[in-house]
């Protein structure tokens, strides 16, 4: 139990890291040693045997070109906000800064949780989502540890929440654009990935909500 619950945010932290920013030297290293394609075969992951061949400096320097092209501009792009993303009811979608990243800026803030970015980016991106899910989960996996019971229940249904009302209503449909979207396979592959973490996350929300449901 311990040990899945710090792999879910080690693997939060992990695509927060991915769709931060560009891919850096030092992570692309390290995601081209034996450790990591080991894992990706086992997932299933498929990034081609040119990201493992081809020279590092220039595969980089693709990976940055991709990124750009998918989620910066110029020309199209697919913004990774939800305020972006999110169809709302009463209309205020489709722009930054709308009333989703307001929404999330205030959760954030009631959680007691800070964090910080190396994107520097909106409350609402993707990664910062990303990244909130990963304290929310490290923080529950050290309650469980210290056998602090009450707050290990109520930090499942903060997460619970989070999921509910924000990443589940819009990221799914943000990664299918990704996908399609993508140039090499690693942001197509990163993209399908993160869409099936969250459906195995949507699959458990019922019964983590029912395990503390008396705490």
């Amino acid at each position: 139990m311990q040990k899945s619950n710090h792999g879910i945010a080690g693997l939060y932290g992990f695509l927060a890291n991915v769709f931060a920013t560009e891919v850096s030297p030092e992570l692309l290293t390290t995601l081209r040693g034996p450790e990591f394609r080991e894992l990706f075969t086992d997932l299933e992951i498929g990034l081609g045997e040119e990201f493992y061949s081809t020279d590092e400096a220039e595969l980089a320097d693709q990976l940055a070109v991709d990124f750009a092209g998918l989620f910066i501009g110029p020309g199209h792009f697919i913004s990774p906000h939800e305020s972006v993303h999110h169809v709302r009811d009463d209309g205020d979608y489709g722009k930054l800064w709308g009333a989703d990243t307001v929404a999330v800026k205030k959760f954030v803030e009631a959680t007691g949780l800070s964090y910080q970015s190396e994107f520097g980016g909106m409350p609402d991106h993707i990664a910062a989502e990303f990244e909130l899910m990963q304290k929310l989960e490290a923080r529950h996996a050290q309650a469980v540890e210290d056998g602090e019971e009450e707050l290990a229940g109520n930090l499942v249904l903060i997460k619970n929440r989070f999921l509910v009302e924000h990443l589940l209503v819009w990221a799914p449909g943000f990664f299918d654009k990704v996908m399609k979207n993508a140039k090499l396979p690693f942001y197509r592959e990163m993209a399908g990935l993160a869409k099936s973490f969250l459906a195995q996350e949507a699959e458990l929300l019922d019964q983590s909500t029912e395990d503390y449901a008396a705490v």
